[in-house]
């Protein structure tokens, strides 16, 4: 199993992890990106957190400028959407990203894109300036959660589809990386254990639980994409808060028999390889940021049946 973590628009390291792994060879050219499956069996899970480039280091041999490398993230979307049509065994879990991202663009079933375009344009020079015409309009809580999102990367993905919102539009509604995005999966081996994926470790370990029965609720999904507490870190605020006692861990694991649970959502250091935890029963494999870190490699397994729940973007 191939577990990749946190892209955050750095192709060229998916493209290397890809190629390195054997699992298929990247032809890039100039109007099309082509792509030769070599390895049609191996289980490959991404971690989520594909968009929203925030300036952090990332791999580009070929030595582009901006204006060239932030296509990365346009060219992950390309990328993962061949792998998923050409082969099986490809899951692509939903990051925190993705759904700030799904969020922030439900401000254009409100506005006139060309409107949109001109306030946004505004609002980039000084977001104040447009206050008074977001509120006459009535999208003025819109308008936040987009620049919230736009500020924490979505300015790039942007400019990554060409620097046109509706193109970015066209993709979420129309590419397969998108149209597929899980909110977990985990695998049942033959010896009866599992090895459990999702964005991030919840916060509230019960609700580990609820992943295990399939019987998420609806504030799960926050607890699964934006958890941190196991980090010793604050969900929303990033202050630091009193971490989730290992011996709870341990036992929730145990109890669902659960042999390695998998995540990304917060990178804890800038070491290339992933971060194993409590013995690797938790493993963080978010090093995004750092240009030649490695994914994480699961091997000998023997996966009986896989389950999985799909993310409905609301």
């Amino acid at each position: 199993m191939l577990v990749i973590g946190d892209l955050h628009g750095d192709y060229y390291k998916l493209k290397r992890i890809l190629e390195e792994s054997e699992i298929a060879k990247i032809i890039d050219k100039e109007d099309e990106l082509e792509i030769e499956i070599i390895n049609e069996e191996i289980y490959i899970v991404f971690i989520g957190d594909y968009i929203d480039w925030r300036g952090e280091d990332i791999e580009n041999p070929l030595n582009l400028e901006y204006k060239d490398i932030v296509k990365g993230t346009s060219k992950i979307v390309n990328l993962v959407s061949k792998l998923i049509d050409k082969r099986k065994n490809v899951f692509t879990l939903v990051g925190n990203h993705e759904e700030m991202m799904f969020k922030a663009l439900k401000i254009l079933d409100n506005i006139d894109i060309k409107d949109f375009n001109e306030i946004l344009e505004k609002a980039s020079k000084n977001p104040y300036s447009v206050m008074r015409e977001l509120i006459q309009k009535g999208i003025l809580e819109y308008f936040m959660i987009f620049y919230n999102w736009y500020s924490q990367g979505g300015m790039n993905t942007i400019r990554s589809f060409d620097n046109d919102i509706r193109n970015l539009l066209k993709s979420v509604s129309n590419d397969k990386l998108f149209k597929n995005l899980l909110l977990f999966v985990y695998f049942e081996l033959e010896d009866g254990s599992r090895i459990v994926i999702s964005h991030s470790f919840p916060d509230d370990i019960d609700c580990i639980d609820r992943i295990i029965q399939q019987r998420i609720q609806n504030d799960d999904v926050g607890l699964i994409l934006w958890s941190r507490k196991i980090w010793g870190i604050d969900a929303f605020n990033g202050s630091r808060t009193e971490p989730l006692q290992e011996n709870q861990i341990i036992d929730i694991l145990d109890k669902n028999k659960i042999k390695h649970y998998i995540v990304g959502h917060t990178r804890i250091n800038l070491e290339p390889k992933p971060f194993q935890y409590l013995n690797g029963r938790v493993i963080n494999v978010d090093n995004h940021g750092v240009p030649h870190s490695q994914p994480l490699f699961v091997k000998n397994l023997n996966v009986k049946s896989y389950k999985s729940m799909e993310f409905k973007n609301l």
